[in-house]
């Protein structure tokens, strides 16, 4: 009886915390939006600008996602299908520009495609015109999208070639079946969950852009997201965000139950299928056909990867430049100088060290959550998987899911929205942890709830047997087991802490300005050097932790 009072209060912690910091200001936000008359609502819903923004948003989103399926699916299929050396840097280079925070690729998208970026300067001493427009333009904007999501498409599609059999694929061939049908009848039924669930992954996180679309869109091109941002923020028109917040949840939440539908239609192959795909791949004498295929997916690789970095390169270049286009570190020593305080609030020290703060809490808040959730839940360790469906986990499990539909905006315009009169806004640096804590749980819980799932549960069976407490079972057997989930789920929640700008930018006050509040500012200023310096070091820890996430578990792009 004891140990189930216990297990109640442990697993409710995180419940509570999601309650009153998510559904809460979610169900008020809603009542806010309900409560306006049929006839303000719908005036505020079919607004023209509203009406606008809402059917540009769906089209780029949309369009996002067609082109990244255009340019992934291919290089899918050779990573899957070609013995390549260095495959696995290849993967880890498109891989990059997903894991670096979006304030990042702006500033990159800025150095390299801007007016006086590398492509344009390079274009217009070829031709004497400008290559590409970036700012207030739909295709500058689509173009930064492309460059953010195609990672998503190319590891989730190579996931799903890999579920194929190449066995089948050979018999086809041998019954002499064109390669187009064998890809229609056979190929395309494998890969189709897969890439119904990644395209809508791609949709939403295109859909609920802000910082790109931020800076680029100016008062033409604006996502719900910044519209929302917009109403709420500078014109104080509380009402009308909250209708608009209404749609984008209604739509967020359609998107992400179709993702969860197609994504458990299809696993993770197993280590055999794997071994036996690699085996069936022969190795082709060497005439005039292999070498063109060669050179197609050596070109492939080659252009996706230029481009994949260039914005990186182009970061550095700019952070290492200095007004005589002489490698320098003047823009680095910029940020010990105190003038700055004008641009951005704070000194950039300062804000460096805002930026650790909340991400050690978040670190900490996050992974501490997850792991009293997943021992809450698992308390029992029940080996039939029917304890598993009670009405406490199918509860807990819906509340977690919930925030994954929810953009940064949302989160924060809620948060805002209800407490703004009460001591946790006045305290506005608990209500930046709480936000980014809700931002990062739902994925340290998913890591360390896959990382649950692989304990084999005659352990704790055998622990128990002789006499061991649950607490003791705990400490001694599961989280030992559990720690390499662990440091991944800390990891990657202090990495999302550190890149969150949209929910952050929203509550902050000056002196809470964080490294990507610190870039945009000083990107809106001009001050392209500085936030340079800013973003390759926030590139730097990005990368670091990524790579530390490599070797103790892997990156996966499902939610």
């Amino acid at each position: 009886m004891k140990e189930k009072v216990s297990r109640s209060l442990i697993l409710a912690f995180p419940i509570l915390f999601l309650v009153f910091f998510f559904l809460i200001p979610l169900l008020f936000i809603s009542l806010l939006a309900l409560g306006l008359s049929p006839e303000d609502l719908l005036g505020i819903l079919t607004h023209d600008l509203n009406l606008y923004f809402m059917y540009w948003d769906l089209q780029q989103a949309l369009l996002t996602t067609i082109l990244c399926l255009i340019l992934g699916l291919p290089g899918s299929y050779f990573l899957t299908h070609t013995k390549l050396k260095g495959k696995r840097v290849i993967r880890n280079l498109l891989t990059i520009p997903f894991i670096l925070p979006p304030i990042v690729v702006l500033m990159g998208f800025i150095e390299v495609f801007g007016q006086g970026g590398l492509v344009n300067q390079l274009w217009y001493s070829l031709t004497g015109y400008q290559l590409i427009k970036i700012y207030n333009s739909y295709e500058g904007i689509i173009l930064a999208h492309v460059f953010y999501n195609l990672p998503v498409i190319i590891r989730l599609a190579e996931i799903g070639w890999r579920t194929i059999n190449p066995e089948m694929v050979g018999v086809a061939k041998s019954l002499g079946v064109s390669r187009f049908k064998i890809f229609l009848k056979i190929q395309l039924p494998h890969l189709f969950p897969i890439l119904a669930a990644a395209s809508l992954l791609v949709f939403i996180y295109a859909f609920n852009s802000f910082a790109i679309v931020l800076v680029l869109g100016g008062v033409q091109y604006q996502t719900l997201e910044v519209r929302i941002y917009s109403l709420a923020k500078m014109r104080f028109d509380f009402n009308a965000a909250a209708a608009l917040t209404l749609i984008q949840i209604l739509i967020n939440i359609i998107v992400i139950l179709s993702y969860l539908y197609f994504s458990s239609k299809y696993e993770i192959p197993s280590d055999e299928i794997q071994e036996f795909q690699e085996k069936s791949i022969k190795i082709k004498p060497i005439n005039f056909r292999n070498l063109t295929k060669l050179l197609i997916i050596g070109i492939y690789f080659g252009i996706i990867t230029i481009l994949s970095l260039l914005p990186i390169m182009g970061v550095f270049w700019s952070a290492l430049s200095s007004s005589l286009n002489l490698i320098s570190l003047d823009n680095f020593f910029s940020l010990f100088d105190r003038s700055l305080v004008s641009f951005i609030g704070v000194t950039p020290l300062e804000m460096i060290s805002n930026s650790l703060f909340f991400g050690i809490w978040v670190l900490v808040l996050s992974t501490l959550l997850a792991i009293m959730l997943s021992f809450g839940l698992n308390f029992d360790n029940n080996t039939n998987k029917q304890a598993k469906f009670t009405l406490l986990g199918s509860v807990s499990g819906i509340i977690i899911i919930l925030p994954l539909g929810i953009s940064s905006i949302t989160l924060a315009f809620s948060l805002f929205s209800l407490y703004r009169l009460t001591p946790l806004y006045e305290n506005v640096w608990v209500a930046i942890i709480i936000a980014q804590t809700l931002v990062a749980f739902p994925f340290a819980n998913r890591i360390i709830a896959a990382r649950r799932a692989s304990i084999d549960p005659s352990l704790i069976h055998v622990a128990r047997s002789l006499g061991a407490s649950r607490f003791r079972t705990f400490l001694r057997i599961e989280l030992p087991l559990l720690l390499p989930g662990i440091i991944v789920a800390g990891l990657f929640s202090f990495a999302i802490s550190l890149g969150e700008f949209g929910a952050t930018n929203f509550l902050a006050r000056a002196n809470f300005a964080t490294i990507p509040i610190g870039i945009y500012k000083l990107i809106n200023t001009r001050n392209l050097g500085e936030a340079a310096a800013l973003a390759s070091i926030l590139i730097l820890i990005t990368v670091i932790s990524f790579i530390v996430l490599e070797r103790f578990g892997k990156i996966e792009f499902k939610l």
